[in-house]
């Protein structure tokens, strides 16, 4: 089901036009991001941990379930003369996007914004041209098939 979550994620954020471009927007990155494609998105968990929670009787069959909680960051890769402004307004586009489909087509019960914030050196103050959207997916699946969706 994550990978499942995170495709539709991916291919919402890719649908706003400014990040449609190959290598835009991108699961985990395995190498530096090239300036020329900035800005840019990266969807991740890597930050957090998934909790999970059983339920009862929740598959089909009468299957025991988990109640799961994915932490999910949108990260923000952008290079500005006013990094805030430009954090804020990537942030509007990514919000509208996922705001539009908070149930990710039945994937999820809900897709919700937790918090958001922009990184900064913090020695110096500097802005890192980088923010992350950090998203909360709550979700089912059967215990004995996680790739399978409870109800």
């Amino acid at each position: 089901m994550r990978t499942k979550i995170f495709d539709a994620i991916i291919a919402r954020l890719a649908a706003i036009p400014e990040f449609s471009g190959s290598g835009k927007v991108k699961r985990a990155r395995t190498s530096a991001i090239r300036e020329s494609q900035l800005p840019a998105l990266t969807v991740t968990w890597a930050e957090h941990q998934e909790t999970a929670d059983i339920r009862p009787c929740s598959g089909p069959n009468g299957e025991d379930g988990y109640d799961r909680r994915l932490p999910i960051d949108v990260i923000a890769h952008f290079q500005t003369e006013e990094p805030d402004i430009e954090f804020d307004r990537i942030a509007v586009l990514v919000e509208t996007a996922l705001g539009q489909a908070i149930m990710l087509d039945g994937l999820v019960i809900e897709l919700t914004l937790s918090e958001s914030r922009s990184f900064i050196d913090r020695s110096t103050g500097i802005a890192l041209g980088v923010g992350a959207l950090t998203y909360v997916a709550d979700y089912k699946t059967v215990a004995a098939d996680p790739a399978t969706a409870a109800h």
